[in-house]
C-alpha cells in the first residue's frame, strides 16, 4: 500500500465508529454462521471483561438471549469480581451461564508446581514490583522489551546468543506464559466439547489491537475460526460496549489477563492500547511514521510496538472468519 502524507490526522478522529451500523453489521454475520451450521444456538466463553461482554451482547441481539450460552471457566488465578461481572451480565441479557472451576484441571497438567507461579500466585502488590523490576532490568541489560521474550518461540534466540541472564529471563518467562497458555488451550477445549454436544456456534472474542501485538494464545480460547470483534480496534470495542450499555462495572475494569493478581495487559505488553491502536491503524493504513509520531507515539515506541507485530506474526497464522471493517475505517 502506497504511503499517505503525515498532514494533522487524528487518528483516534479516524477510529470512531458508527456503533449501531457495526452493531447491525456484527448481528448479521451471526445470523448468517447460525444458518450455514444449522446451529442451535451460539456459545461463547465469558470472562466478565470488556471483549466477551460485548460479543455476549451482540450474540443475545442476533439470536435472542434464551438461545445464548456463555461458559464462565475460572480457576483459582481469576479474581472473583470478574465471576460476579459474568454472572451479572447474563442475568442482565437473560442468557444461559454455565460456571465452571477448572482449578483441577489445570493443576492436573502441573502449571502450579513451579516456584515462580506459586510466588505470583500470592499477592497483587508484588506481582506488580516483581512485572516493573522484570521490565526495568531486563530492557536495561538487553535494550528491548521483555514481551518480546514471549513472541521468540521457545528462547531460541536466546540460547543461540549464548548468553545465560538472557536465558534465565526466558525461562522466567516461559514459565508464567506456559501457565498462561494452558489455561486457554484448556479453555477452548471444553468449549468446542460442550458446542459439539449441543449443536452450538462457538465464538471468540478476540480483538483487532491484541491480534496485532500477538496478545492471545495460539490456539487457545481467543483463537477460534469464528470471531465477533477481531475486525474492530481496541478503542472501537469500547466504543461499542458503550452503545451496547455493558455495565459500568465491566467498563471501568482495565484489561486483564487473569495470569497474574494485580497485573494488567497494558503491563505486559510494555505500551498502552490507544498506542498500539494508532500504531496498528497506521501501518495497516499506509499512513507512515510521521502521523503516529504527531499523534503522541514516540519514534522509539512506534519502532518497537511495529517490531512486536513483525515477530507475532506466526501466532496469526489460523484462519478466522469475522465481519472486516478495515474499508469502513
Amino acid at each position: 500500500m502506497q504511503e499517505k502524507p503525515a498532514g494533522r490526522i487524528s487518528l483516534m478522529d479516524k477510529m470512531v465508529i458508527d456503533p449501531e451500523k457495526v452493531s447491525n453489521i456484527i448481528e448479521e454475520f451471526l445470523r448468517k454462521k447460525l444458518a450455514e451450521g444449522k446451529k442451535d444456538g451460539i456459545l461463547l466463553g465469558l470472562s466478565g471483561g470488556l471483549d466477551s461482554a460485548v460479543s455476549a451482547t451482540l450474540a443475545a441481539r442476533a439470536a435472542g438471549p434464551s438461545n445464548v450460552y456463555a461458559l464462565h471457566l475460572f480457576d483459582r488465578e481469576t479474581q472473583p469480581r470478574f465471576t460476579n461481572h459474568a454472572r451479572n451480565l447474563a442475568g442482565k441479557l437473560g442468557i444461559n451461564l454455565e460456571i465452571s472451576d477448572i482449578t483441577e484441571a489445570i493443576r492436573e497438567q502441573g502449571t502450579y508446581q513451579p516456584l515462580t507461579i506459586r510466588t505470583i500466585s500470592l499477592y497483587a502488590t508484588l506481582n506488580r514490583v516483581l512485572v516493573f523490576l522484570f521490565r526495568k532490568f531486563y530492557g536495561a541489560v538487553f535494550r528491548e522489551n521483555p514481551y518480546i521474550l514471549s513472541l521468540k518461540e521457545g528462547g531460541k534466540s536466546a540460547r543461540k546468543r549464548g548468553s545465560s541472564t538472557r536465558n534465565y529471563y526466558n525461562f522466567l518467562a516461559g514459565t508464567v506464559g506456559g501457565g498462561f497458555n494452558t489455561r486457554h488451550i484448556q479453555r477452548k477445549r471444553l468449549l468446542e466439547d460442550y458446542a459439539a454436544r449441543k449443536n452450538l456456534l462457538l465464538i471468540g472474542s478476540a480483538n483487532r489491537s491484541e491480534a496485532f501485538v500477538g496478545w492471545f494464545v495460539k490456539d487457545g480460547v481467543d483463537d477460534l475460526p469464528v470471531e465477533t470483534i477481531l475486525g474492530l480496534y481496541k478503542n472501537q470495542v469500547r466504543q461499542l460496549a458503550r452503545f451496547l450499555e455493558v455495565p459500568a462495572g465491566i467498563l471501568r475494569e482495565a484489561p486483564s489477563p487473569d495470569m497474574m493478581k494485580g497485573i494488567k495487559d497494558e503491563d505486559i505488553i510494555g505500551h498502552r492500547y490507544d498506542n498500539i491502536d494508532k500504531v496498528a491503524y497506521v501501518l495497516e493504513h499506509g499512513l507512515g511514521e510521521e502521523t503516529a509520531v504527531a499523534n503522541g507515539v514516540s519514534r522509539r515506541e512506534f519502532g518497537e510496538i511495529k517490531k512486536i507485530n513483525q515477530l507475532s506474526e506466526w501466532k496469526r497464522a489460523n484462519e478466522h472468519e469475522f465481519p472486516d471493517f478495515f474499508q469502513r475505517y
